[in-house]
């Protein structure tokens, strides 16, 4: 074996084994925090395991990564799920486009835990047209002053960076017009962060954002000016191969038990108890049936496209196939429980709304099917990145994007 080949799976996984059973808690042990968590694997070598050493990473490779994370399944033990975003999204953005400065400077304490990043990217007149952006980044001699609003951006009052995709050029065309920059969301003179209330009545880790002239730094950019939608499109694949379970955001485990408890088990196992029990089994054993295989096949669509991916069969975007698969069958094993549970799944006593009530469930699983970009853009992905389909029209795209603004303003 050459000095420099990485260290073979089976040696690997039976280093991490040992390691596990001596210090990663059990999923039925109290949960550790994220951060702590993430310290912890960082420590003993186990944080960004597929990310070069030069910036805290292992160096190894993905496989090594899927290797870790099936052993702590077989453990049943915990990992920092609340870090994906950082480590399976922007972590993975930040390697591919940023430039050996930001990647040194960010990637360490981002690895380690000390630094939690999101993604701010959604604003309120945009919809799903991400490259419509209209926050506005100006440059003003060394640095750059940033002004608008972002939403729906989750986890933003806990984190301590989000990558913001802004508009830095009006006189070119939408898509040629954008750039992406690291925003320090702690502390930070002209932002302030509200949180939003979801569907289900709670208030959920959602947020707005404001801008209102924020300084940040030039050497903040990740990848260079006006070149802002190729960074969005890398962080948006690395999005859906973490939703997808794929990738370097691969962090469940197929026998994993603890972020997949509900209602006492697995979602069809429960929805079966349930629907007996309340004498529905009849009515809505074919849905039972569904979500069963659902919860079969999903992992198995994952597993083949990681291993596509390893082998540079898979190429372009796979994770919209994933997350497509896996959203719409989450979505479908809620369904199932609330058709299940019948009139017992929308009512509780008292006026707090109850979180392990499968109607809460219900209302936000349609999250799901629009973070990352809605189902309905994953089809257009799926049809014209990897089915080879033709476009859809778009009459604006060769127009600069101050024209386009005027256009809708004279409708």
């Amino acid at each position: 074996m050459s000095p420099d080949a990485p260290e073979p799976i089976a040696v690997f996984r039976a280093r991490a084994a040992r390691w596990m059973e001596r210090h990663l808690p059990r999923w039925d042990d109290e949960l550790m925090p994220t951060r702590a968590l993430q310290n912890l694997l960082y420590d003993h070598g186990f944080a960004g395991i597929a990310f070069p050493t030069q910036y805290g990473g292992a160096g190894l490779t993905l496989e090594h990564q899927q290797a870790f994370v099936e052993e702590t399944a077989v453990q049943d033990r915990q990992l920092p799920m609340e870090n994906r975003v950082s480590i399976g999204m922007l972590g993975p953005t930040i390697l591919d486009r940023g430039s050996e400065d930001t990647k040194e400077r960010f990637l360490p304490s981002l690895l380690r835990g000390d630094s939690v990043w999101m993604q701010l990217l959604s604003e309120p007149q945009g919809g799903s047209d991400m490259a419509g952006s209209m926050t506005r980044l100006s440059r003003d001699g060394a640095t750059f002053v940033l002004n608008g609003s972002k939403m729906w951006s989750s986890g933003a009052l806990e984190a301590d960076y989000g990558l913001c995709l802004c508009r830095s050029n009006w006189d070119v065309p939408k898509h040629r017009g954008l750039s992406m920059i690291a925003v320090p969301l702690k502390d930070t003179p002209g932002m302030s962060i509200q949180p939003t209330r979801s569907a289900s009545g709670l208030v959920s880790d959602y947020c707005e954002e404001f801008f209102d002239d924020v300084v940040l730094p030039a050497g903040n950019l990740i990848g260079g000016e006006n070149e802002g939608w190729a960074v969005a499109q890398t962080l948006l694949m690395h999005e859906r191969n973490t939703v997808g379970n794929i990738g370097y955001g691969r962090l469940i485990g197929q026998r994993e038990r603890g972020p997949k408890r509900m209602f006492g088990g697995e979602p069809a196992v429960s929805s079966a108890v349930a629907a007996h029990e309340r004498g529905r089994l009849d009515a809505v054993g074919m849905m039972i049936v569904d979500a069963y295989i659902q919860s079969v096949v999903v992992p198995l669509t994952s597993a083949r496209v990681m291993a596509g991916l390893r082998a540079g069969t898979h190429k372009g975007q796979w994770g919209s196939l994933t997350k497509l698969q896996s959203t719409v069958a989450a979505q479908a094993s809620v369904r199932t429980a609330l058709a299940a549970h019948g009139a017992d799944g929308v009512i509780w006593e008292g006026d707090e709304v109850r979180v392990d009530n499968v109607g809460t469930t219900w209302l936000e699983s349609r999250g799901g099917t629009i973070a990352g970009g809605t189902n309905e853009m994953q089809r257009n992905i799926i049809s014209e990145r990897l089915l080879g389909l033709p476009k859809e029209p778009a009459p604006d795209r060769d127009l600069p994007f101050s024209e386009v603004l005027r256009n809708t303003r004279r409708r």
